[in-house]
């Protein structure tokens, strides 16, 4: 009997990846950096700033604080394409 090859997904960033484990991985990854980069950024600003300006730690907090929510809002946008794909399927 023959197997049928498995429908390609397309990943939030444009690229298309196979159903599967394969699939998953690459959509971890989509949102890790989606997650890692706006906060690791904002809270190196943060640092910065706070070391320049002396407001230790106040610049810092803010920093996280636009990192989580800039996070939050792609992971909300990935999350909407995602669901837009799947039900044009």
């Amino acid at each position: 009997m023959k197997q049928a090859a498995a429908k390609p997904t397309t990943l939030t960033s444009g690229r298309e990846a196979p159903l599967g484990a394969g699939a998953v991985a690459l959509t971890f990854l989509d949102t890790t950096w989606r997650i890692a980069v706006p906060v690791l950024l904002f809270t190196i600003l943060g640092i910065m700033a706070d070391l320049n300006f002396g407001t230790k730690p106040w610049l810092t907090f803010l920093g996280v604080i636009i990192g989580f929510t800039l996070a939050i809002l792609l992971i909300k946008r990935q999350l909407a394409a995602v669901q837009k794909a799947e039900n044009t399927r």
